[in-house]
């Protein structure tokens, strides 16, 4: 049986609004979750057209090479 590429868990925080400026408000929840305080800086990547993301760069290798060791799995299999 061929192995399944894991998926990593997505939780709904509710909407994020764009100001006239382009700047855009995080729900708190998140914000409290993720330790996300003023000034912190972000990686912003987009995927065709349709997805927008976010990650912290003292954590986008850590997500990287999550994405690659499942990769490496999938490609053992």
């Amino acid at each position: 049986m061929a192995k399944q590429f894991k998926m990593p868990e997505i939780k709904n925080y509710g909407m994020a609004t764009i100001g006239e400026r382009g700047q855009i408000v995080i729900p708190k929840e998140i914000r409290d979750e993720m330790k996300i305080k003023p000034g912190d800086k972000f990686l912003v990547f987009s995927k065709a057209n349709m997805v927008i993301g976010f990650v912290k760069p003292e954590n986008f290798d850590k997500l990287i090479n999550e994405f690659i060791s499942q990769l490496q799995d999938l490609k053992s299999n």
